[in-house]
């Protein structure tokens, strides 16, 4: 197994796609994982699951990958850096001396060490494999381990299975030189998690190569793949108040078509922070009217009772995190932004029926996250320092390693009790993983997932290369080139909104 001269990135064959579709054996090799190696490996990794139909297992064997390789990156780079300082890696005193400052030396900003890896022919080949009955991934690097680094990684493994989550873990590990600690521990997490059996890792070398393997049933029912959520999740869940009543009465008003205005306008009167809102809202930019609007029935003729309606959630909500996660509002602050997004989306692309909708589900999406933040600041906060240095996937992931759910999953689940519809409910749950969503509300879930990618491009926390594919397919965005006109657009469209809304 050697690398190549001629490419950064070898594909073998060249076209994954028919290997995939014929289920042929197939691989990707490079030295170090740069932008376009991982887009290449999104890619191949979602159509690879969506092929067998288990694309549900995509984020986290995504972050399991990830980890993965990058420990057999920093295991080719251990071998070169012992190379040039003249250091016998199997010699004992030698190694304890090399590792003193390989992490520091090789890990800084001006060495060279990771870019020279290509021309040390050092590589990493991530090989794909169908079996009767399973999948196998497996990550290859062309230097062996060495006894004592295989039997502390055996350790860890074996002792991850011993983990109710990650918190168990943080106290055991203090060091991951060897390529052997918090992030694999992880990975192993997750994969307990998820279901899978003890023998579906390993890691071994003949010599010449070490090589991981993932073994991944083929056929399973998704539903063995949730976990049971944290007892304080639940209990947090069963004490989130209920939708104010008030709120919910004139939700049903507007429901009602024999409704007139003059009732709508009585019950909306009876809260004064909602009146002010809706004749704020009725007298905005956003609606054009010959004079200042004055009265509730002249604003509810002006906004109609799907915009009445949207104002009701978002200011339900908004009474129920003022009451119980006020330190929180920064994050529900930043989904108005994405509320936004969505509308102009819809409206942009020609779907304005479902504008007012979009709106409502962006704004909620994250409604999840607010209560996850609250339940363990420590832990969260010791989480949001692995996710910085570990670079791994998803914060959704750490979620679901930490608490058994993810956000967007919690936040479902609020909604189901706040007796949401199933079209806003679907859209939270789905909103992180546009590829599963229910064909039903696919425009619906597309449109939320785009305007959160923009929003979180605009964050530094994304980029166009790990889009997910169909949605850009679906919105005919596949050129970046009219990706980041749309994204242009609505940003200024936004900054306009905001300069008029602080006036």
């Amino acid at each position: 197994m050697e690398g190549t001269a001629q490419t950064q990135i070898l594909l073998n064959p060249p076209n994954f796609k028919d290997a995939i579709k014929n289920s042929e054996d197939f691989y990707i090799q490079f030295s170090r994982i740069t932008p376009e190696a991982e887009e290449t490996l999104i890619k191949i990794l979602h159509r690879y699951l969506e092929n067998h139909d288990i694309l549900y297992m995509k984020d986290m064997l995504l972050t399991v990958l990830k980890e993965l390789i990058n420990n057999a990156i920093k295991a080719n780079a251990k071998r070169l850096y012992f190379r040039q300082k003249n250091l016998d890696i199997k010699n004992k005193d030698e190694y304890r001396k090399g590792m003193e400052t390989f992490k520091e030396e090789v890990f800084s900003e001006n060495n060279p060490i990771l870019e020279q890896l290509h021309d040390a022919k050092l590589i990493v080949r991530i090989f794909f494999k169908v079996l009767p009955e399973t999948l196998r991934i497996s990550v290859i690097n062309n230097m062996p381990i060495l006894e004592e680094e295989l039997s502390k990684v055996e350790s860890r493994v074996k002792k991850a299975y011993t983990y109710n989550d990650i918190s168990d873990a943080f106290d055991d590990v203090l060091d991951d030189s060897e390529g052997a600690g918090l992030g694999l521990i992880m990975a192993l997490i997750l994969f307990k998690n998820v279901g899978f059996p003890r023998d579906s890792f390993s890691i071994t070398t003949d010599g010449k190569l070490t090589i991981t393997k993932i073994v991944i049933p083929k056929h399973s029912d998704p539903l063995e793949f949730h976990t049971k959520i944290a007892d304080e999740l639940l209990e947090e869940l069963e004490n989130i108040p209920s939708f104010p009543e008030n709120i919910v009465e004139i939700q049903r008003l507007c429901a009602n078509p024999e409704s007139t205005i003059r009732e709508i306008a009585e019950s909306i009167k009876r809260d004064p922070g909602l009146t002010t809102a809706i004749l704020k809202l009725a007298n905005s930019a956003g609606y054009i009217t010959i004079k200042k609007i004055e009265t509730i029935e002249e604003a509810v003729k002006i906004i109609g009772t799907k915009g009445i309606n949207t104002l009701l959630v978002a200011s339900g909500v908004q009474k129920i995190l003022d009451s119980r996660y006020k330190k929180f509002e920064s994050v529900w602050k930043k989904s108005y932004k994405t509320a936004f997004y969505a509308q102009r989306i819809a409206i942009q692309l020609k779907r304005s029926k479902m504008s007012e909708f979009a709106y409502l589900a962006a704004l909620l999406a994250d409604i999840g996250k607010i209560v996850v933040l609250s339940i363990n600041p420590a832990k969260m906060g010791k989480l949001i320092e692995i996710t910085g240095n570990k670079n791994l996937a998803d914060t959704n992931i750490l979620e679901e390693i930490t608490l058994g759910i993810s956000h967007s999953t919690l936040g479902s689940l609020i909604c189901k009790k706040w007796k949401f519809n199933d079209a806003l409910v679907k859209t939270i749950e789905f909103h992180h993983r546009p590829h599963l969503s229910p064909e039903k509300y696919r425009d619906l879930i597309f449109t939320v997932y785009l305007a959160y990618v923009f929003a979180e491009i605009e964050d530094k926390n994304f980029r166009f290369e790990i889009v997910d594919e169909d949605v850009l397919e679906f919105f005919n965005l596949v050129d970046k080139k009219n990706f980041e006109m749309l994204h242009h657009i609505l940003r200024e469209a936004y900054k306009s909104y905001s300069s008029i809304k602080a006036v």
